[in-house]
């Protein structure tokens, strides 16, 4: 597993759509920034937060990033010789998702401590009020990138194709909320809240010492990470690839 992260992390540094995924998330970082400049009063740890938690830009182009990697992988043959040489499709598959998730949440902390120190300079740094949601956040924000990071490895093994992995890799998370707008346009009304990700994921502006919402929250981000690595398990494995 080492040597197949150690292989991506080369691959990332000669790939000039990596790149182009930090200057997205420079240009996410500057205008965040700007939005801040006009109006916000954050503090500088709830503006560290804030951006950590907040980054899906960037995680759509690192989904966008993932897919092509695993569609090159394809086209280039470069699967076929992994195999060949005895390697896991498991542990290459696990492989990719830790490395891009690694990458996008390293990302998002350098944006956070740099909005942070930018307000800190203007509103001081404040102080960690609740350390205990700041810390849960944190761990579902990680499932959270892990989670669309996995179902866009999966859905480009099912399709080959970098695009439409990235898109099913968007929909599928996003099934209830869909299928809730389509019955409401049906005049069937129907809550799906409890398997909507968004509905769970905590806010920098909700803070408190009540961590009982996690619970639920860390069931359906795990549900949805545990359904993705299966299929794609299942997928590879009754796929021919030689």
């Amino acid at each position: 597993m080492k040597n197949l992260i150690r292989g991506h992390i080369y691959l990332l540094k000669k790939d000039n759509f990596f790149f182009g995924c930090l200057a997205l998330s420079l240009i996410f970082l500057v205008v965040s920034i700007r939005l801040f400049s006009l109006g916000s009063e954050s503090s500088g740890v709830d503006s560290l937060m804030g951006t950590f938690l907040n980054g899906d830009i960037p995680l759509y182009a690192f989904m966008l990033l993932t897919s092509n990697m695993v569609a090159e992988a394809y086209r280039s043959g470069a699967i076929k010789n992994i195999v060949g040489r005895g390697i896991s499709k498991k542990q290459y598959y696990l492989s990719i998702v830790v490395t891009i998730s690694a990458a996008y949440l390293l990302v998002m902390l350098i944006s956070g401590i740099v909005m942070g120190v930018v307000a800190g300079s203007k509103f001081g740094m404040g102080t960690l009020l609740y350390p205990g949601y700041y810390a849960l956040s944190i761990v579902a924000r990680i499932l959270f990138v892990m989670a669309h990071i996995s179902f866009a490895v999966t859905m480009t093994i099912f399709t080959r194709n970098a695009i439409a992995g990235v898109i099913f890799g968007l929909v599928i998370p996003n099934i209830p909320k869909i299928l809730e707008m389509v019955l409401g346009f049906l005049r069937i009304h129907i809550s799906l809240d409890f398997l909507k990700i968004s509905t769970h994921m905590p806010s920098v502006y909700e803070a408190s010492n009540d961590l009982s919402s996690f619970l639920l929250c860390f069931i359906v981000l795990c549900g949805y990470l545990i359904v993705s690595i299966c299929a794609g398990f299942k997928l590879w494995k009754h796929q021919d690839i030689k």
